[in-house]
């Protein structure tokens, strides 16, 4: 007995493969679109630093004692010379307390004169018998004591003439008065600061570093005062051993080679850069994949990863220690995430790739 072949098998299977014929195969997906430079020497403009002129040394004045000021002698951007009097103090109390000290050191030699008298006569008696050994050691006893106590008037006496005298206020050099910080009629404690002055002489170029260049800031550069066009020389004195809280910023002082610039004129300080034979390229080109930081190099149209080692960061470009890139490379500086090794890429700033 034979079986039938089904009519509609036929039909279907000429209708399957007209539809596998007819069908269109899947195209590649396209390389992906990046952007890319140039790689390029590093920028080679020397760094600028713009600051205020200081004098070298300043010194914060105050009194010795305490009191109330009665009289200002000078004004801010006055000049004064060594010993010239700046504030005085109200020396009432003071002038008391030296005239009592005077009685004070007239008494203790009154009483150092009878005590010595008084020893000297019983030591003759001693000799003669007349008196017992315990009352000249008594006597003896307070001879000395009134000496001492006449040494100890003496001291205090001239320690009131000296306070007495510290109610002035002296200049203790040839300088410049930058600030008065008290008035007639404050009441000040004493060592409290009243008067900042700036002394003659040496001249200072002070500027704020930023931490990232404190460790490679050179020490020989260029200073150019405002409203001059002629450099002087600068030389780094010194940085400050703490970074300003608020600022994250190191205070760097350069000698300058002019002793006459005004105070707190404006001033630029001008320095080789010392990394200009780096490479720079933008921070978006590098791409750490877990291994290090490197870039993605890109050659007859496919891209190559390269570590590279950072030297130093900037706002929008990383320095590029020497070895790892040349001038001329080209780099992908967008979509360096996105990339595998030996893939093909097309060049968003190039109609094809380059070679």
């Amino acid at each position: 007995m034979r079986l039938a072949r089904p009519r509609s098998a036929a039909p279907l299977i000429f209708l399957t493969l007209a539809a596998c014929g007819s069908g269109k195969a899947a195209s590649p997906p396209a390389p992906p679109l990046v952007r890319t430079l140039v790689v390029g020497q590093a920028d080679s403009a020397p760094i600028r630093y713009t600051g205020v002129v200081r004098a070298r040394i300043e010194s914060d004045l105050g009194f010795r004692v305490g009191g109330k000021i009665v009289e200002r002698l000078v004004d801010p951007g006055q000049r004064v010379r060594r010993g010239q009097p700046l504030l005085r103090l109200d020396a009432t109390d003071l002038r008391l307390e030296a005239a009592a000290a005077v009685d004070g050191l007239r008494a203790a030699q009154a009483e150092a004169t009878r005590a010595d008298a008084e020893e000297a006569r019983l030591r003759r008696l001693v000799e003669a018998g007349a008196v017992s050994r315990s009352a000249y050691d008594v006597a003896l006893a307070a001879a000395r004591s009134a000496g001492a106590n006449l040494s100890a008037a003496r001291a205090g006496a001239g320690q009131a003439a000296n306070q007495q005298g510290y109610a002035t206020l002296l200049a203790d050099a040839d300088g410049v008065v930058t600030e008065v910080l008290a008035q007639p009629g404050q009441v000040v404690s004493a060592g409290a600061k009243v008067v900042r002055l700036a002394r003659a002489g040496d001249r200072e170029a002070a500027v704020a570093v930023p931490e990232t260049q404190v460790a490679t800031l050179p020490r020989v550069g260029r200073a150019f005062p405002y409203g001059s066009e002629t450099p002087l020389p600068a030389r780094l004195r010194e940085v400050a051993g703490a970074a300003d809280p608020l600022t994250r910023t190191y205070d760097a002082r350069f000698a300058l080679a002019d002793p006459d610039l005004p105070l707190g004129a404006t001033v630029t300080v001008e320095l080789p850069r010392l990394t200009a034979s780096r490479l720079a390229v933008p921070l978006s080109a590098l791409h750490d994949g877990g291994a290090g930081s490197g870039v993605w190099v890109v050659r007859s149209g496919r891209v190559t990863f390269r570590r590279v080692q950072v030297a130093a960061l900037g706002e929008e470009t990383a320095s590029i220690a020497a070895g790892a890139l040349a001038p001329g490379d080209r780099v992908v500086a967008l979509g360096a995430q996105l990339l595998r090794e030996g893939e093909t890429v097309r060049l968003a700033d190039a109609g094809s790739p380059r070679r």
